[in-house]
């Protein structure tokens, strides 16, 4: 069952929108959200209801839409440092945005991918990470931080990660392929027995679930993120369907969410 709250969420209602945010953000006073579904409302590239769904998350949470960068996410790992507005464009096959600057809000979007909110209370850093299997099993969110080590000097133990909703390892099942890349790429964890988890054999085929939110974690508490820094939602979109954008419950013609954050 969904919980419009709990002990790290709080489910926001101004009447045209729903969005989700995280407690511990909102006492350092970051703007942010994560979008639940809604008439009308979609964040799909080009969608016929892109432009005005912006425009209603930006009135409700209190920033200038102008202020929006919005990545052409491609599912790699290629993380943005931005100190000034850009255009869709001249950030394709971008899949994370990080910056230092006031008044420059990060976006990124979903429909089963987890999506990373990033802040560092220290330097006054905050990031957006999008991350499918494919970004997960190129690291980005491990690159993320990396990336904020090198260029704004943050420590990781002062980073403080928050994980959207997203498919969770109760629905994200695989094939043969895709469990021997992630036993490949994870081996070293020594916790493949927690990421994969053996299925049934479906049309003759063998089926797995993998925990990419579990990965994530692993990588993110070895870069030096404190345990209580990873701050997870803990809903799974497709379990959630009825208020969670899903492709997997959806289909062809899903929807997406979008998480934004500003400092």
């Amino acid at each position: 069952m969904f919980k419009f709250s709990n002990e790290n969420i709080i489910c926001q209602d101004n009447g045209d929108i729903q969005y989700i945010q995280f407690k511990k953000l909102l006492k350092y006073g970051i703007k942010h959200c994560y979008t639940l579904k809604g008439k009308n409302l979609d964040f799909s590239q080009n969608s016929e209801w892109e432009k005005s769904s912006y425009s209603r998350i930006a009135k409700a949470l209190e920033i200038g839409e102008e202020t929006l960068v919005k990545p052409v996410q491609t599912h790699t790992s290629n993380v943005k440092c931005i100190s000034e507005m850009q255009s869709a464009e001249s950030l394709t096959d971008i899949d994370g945005l990080i910056t230092d600057k006031k008044n420059i809000a990060l976006t990124t979007k979903n429909a089963d991918c987890i999506l990373f909110l990033f802040y560092d209370p220290v330097k006054k850093v905050i990031a957006n990470v999008h991350s499918g299997w494919k970004g997960t099993f190129q690291k980005i969110a491990e690159k993320t931080v990396v990336k904020m080590m090198n260029y704004y000097q943050c420590k990781a133990s002062d980073i403080l990660c928050f994980i959207c909703p997203s498919i969770r390892k109760c629905h994200f099942e695989v094939e043969e392929d895709v469990k021997n890349l992630c036993t490949e790429i994870f081996g070293f964890t020594k916790r493949l027995e927690e990421i994969i988890e053996i299925g049934e054999i479906k049309n003759g085929k063998m089926k797995y679930s993998i925990d990419t939110v579990l990965i994530n974690k692993i990588l993110l508490e070895d870069l030096g993120l404190k345990k209580s820094n990873i701050i997870d939602c803990e809903i799974c979109s497709v379990c959630n369907q009825d208020k969670i954008h899903s492709a997997r419950a959806e289909g062809e013609y899903f929807r997406r969410a979008t998480a934004i954050i500003s400092m």
